[in-house]
């Protein structure tokens, strides 16, 4: 007899044509690479009789709607989680290349804190907030093949919070590009379903979800961490359990995990260096009606999704109290993630951005005899993330950039 072990196993999915088109067995699937979490689950309501007996005893009840569920924990690193992104976001990872030269804007300038352009807008090429941009070919040497941010737009500039080399002498022979892919909020929602194997190969056995959506996800990161996405969902309630594994040899993404202290966060326009824990969290309200009518079906005859609600805690040393003031004022935030591979410039990245906000609670902790710095925590609820409609922005609540292949 042979006994399953915790650690021999692995997660694949592959996405189905649509809802009940079964992802077809054998290749083209994708390993998810997991450090724990739930895993798969089937769910049954009981039903209790509620027959009356005179001896005190009771009739076995029923098995009601079948529901099924998973959920794990991850490290993330470039690339590890882009086709789950795209399923939570129900959008699609746009690979368009934006590189505008000197036929665009004539010539350009750079100034400690950003690009001046002599003719053309930014806004107008297409330049957002938030995004990732390289400049190549500019005459300094140290204002090339960097990571740079943008943070403010104006008709003529381009504003990053990192230090440039300060050239007041017309530049004609450059580029400015957006590297990678993006994904936003589409205009249009894309429904994906997905089939989940969890293969158990110390008994060769493997257990399949069929019309499963991903609709939660959940960064987090602390000090001396590793930056860690836990993906979940629910499915129909259908479930195979099949004597052997299903997919094979499923796709595998290389890489190495992004540490948090590679990692630079940016809330209200400061580069924070206090921050003790962080996390943000997806949820587009994934849902599996209990329905009825055909005795030969016995779970959802769909999952239905929401509004995206989005959702931020961050705990960091308090220095000041301009947090407090900002929430009273309820001044509106955005904050942005780089997260970038341990290499040489231009490093590979994966960037998240929240452009619009406020705070729902600073809370200090509490006074105290023992020794260390005072903390305060910053809750953003759903409820206060909101679309960014600005001419500079994406018209998203979030969005991602990545340099991870298309």
């Amino acid at each position: 007899m042979v006994y399953q072990s915790n650690s021999a196993g692995r997660i694949a999915y592959k996405a189905q044509a649509g809802l009940g088109q079964i992802a077809a067995g054998g290749a083209g699937a994708t390993a998810l690479p997991i450090s724990g979490g739930a895993g798969a689950k089937l769910s049954k309501a009981a039903t209790e009789s509620q027959t009356i007996r005179n001896d005190g005893m009771s009739i076995r009840g029923r098995h009601g709607t079948q529901k099924t569920s998973s959920s794990y924990n991850a490290e993330m690193w470039l690339g590890s989680h882009d086709a789950i992104l795209e399923a939570i976001m129900r959008g699609t990872w746009d690979a368009t290349a934006l590189s505008k030269t000197q036929a665009d804007f004539t010539s350009l300038t750079t100034v400690a804190d950003g690009i001046v352009f002599a003719s053309g807008s930014p806004i107008d090429m297409g330049f957002k907030v938030g995004d990732i941009i390289r400049a190549t070919n500019l005459p300094d040497a140290g204002n090339n093949g960097r990571n740079l941010r943008i943070s403010a737009l104006s008709s003529t500039k381009i504003t990053v919070p990192e230090t440039l080399v300060v050239n007041a002498a017309p530049d004609t022979n450059c580029t400015i590009a957006r590297p990678g892919k993006r994904l936003v909020n589409p205009a249009a929602l894309v429904r994906r379903y997905f089939g989940i194997e969890e293969f158990e190969s110390d008994i060769g056995k493997a257990t399949v979800l069929d019309d499963f959506v991903w609709g939660t996800g959940k960064f987090s990161m602390a000090p001396n961490g590793i930056i860690t996405f836990d993906p979940g969902g629910i499915g129909t309630g259908k479930i195979r359990p099949l004597e052997a594994a299903y997919f094979t040899n499923p796709a595998e993404t290389a890489g190495t995990p992004f540490a948090v202290v590679d990692a630079t966060i940016r809330l209200g326009g400061v580069d924070l260096v206090e921050l003790t824990s962080f996390d943000l969290s997806l949820d587009i309200q994934p849902s599996a009606p209990d329905a009825f009518g055909s005795g030969n079906i016995k779970y959802a005859p769909d999952v239905f999704t929401g509004p995206l609600r989005v959702s931020l805690n961050l705990t960091m040393l308090r220095k000041d109290l301009q947090l407090l003031a900002d929430f009273v004022g309820e001044t509106q935030y955005s904050l942005n993630i780089l997260a970038v591979d341990n290499m040489s410039e231009p490093k590979d990245f994966m960037s998240i951005t929240v452009p619009n906000f406020t705070l729902g609670g600073v809370d200090p902790s509490a006074l105290s005899k023992q020794g260390g710095g005072r903390t305060q925590t910053i809750t953003i609820p759903p409820a206060l993330v909101g679309i960014d409609t600005s001419a500079t922005g994406n018209n998203s609540m979030i969005s991602f950039q990545t340099t991870a292949a298309a």
